[in-house]
């Protein structure tokens, strides 16, 4: 599957790059819920988190209403999960050892980049309205977490306990409005929805997102 994947988004690259339509880049920032669905009886999901991510992106137009669009971004994100019978997790050069019944909160670091199709409708006045697909690869540069017993952990540090790469179809939509002749105020909304496995533990857990997009494009 990762070979499959690696191959579209190479083809994707290669198109983005060789498009010879003309280029919006723009800033952004992305307030967002976020939290983990495990796969095993023993771990369940304890709530969602905030989180925020933020950078540049670029949509490079093959037509008029059709772009290929990446950004690079830097955010954080995460989520609490309870386990019913305990956890051994790799804690800075020791392993700690979790009671049974322990919630973890993570607060994970990922640098982003998304690739994927932008669709836009024609202009309405000042208004565009557009609809963004495709996939989000994320590399993990920070992992901390923080539990609920007295002597569990108090925002420490647990990167190798955590994929260094996570993977994600997103979806969403918004409206561009126009602020002059090529600057656009951006407002919309982000599902991620990840594929990948967040944790190196035996039970498999995927990441969630929502995020709402502020930003200019200009």
């Amino acid at each position: 599957m990762k070979k499959h994947i690696l191959i579209i988004l190479g083809l994707f690259l290669t198109v983005f790059l060789s498009a010879q339509e003309h280029l919006k880049f723009g800033v952004f920032i992305d307030p967002q819920i976020c939290w983990f669905s495990p796969d095993a009886r023993t771990v369940k999901s304890e709530g969602t988190t905030f989180g925020i991510n933020g950078g540049l992106v670029m949509d490079k137009y093959f037509a008029k209403n059709y772009a290929f669009s990446t950004a690079i971004g830097i955010g954080t994100q995460g989520g609490k999960l309870l386990y019913d019978e305990g956890l051994n997790l790799q804690v800075y050069d020791k392993v700690d050892s979790l009671p049974a019944g322990t919630t973890v909160e993570y607060n994970l670091q990922y640098i982003t980049v998304p690739l994927g199709l932008k669709l836009k409708s024609n202009q309405m006045g000042y208004t565009t309205l557009f609809v963004n697909i495709g996939l989000t690869n994320q590399v993990n540069v920070k992992a901390k977490a923080t539990s609920d017993n007295n002597n569990g952990l108090e925002d420490d540090s647990i990167k190798d306990e955590i994929g260094i790469y996570n993977l994600s179809y997103h979806f969403g939509a918004g409206f561009e409005y126009a602020l002059g002749e090529d600057t656009a105020l951006t407002i919309g909304a982000l599902y991620h929805n990840g594929f990948l496995d967040v944790t190196k533990a035996s039970s498999v857990v995927n990441s969630r997102v929502i995020s709402i997009r502020l930003g200019i494009l200009f």
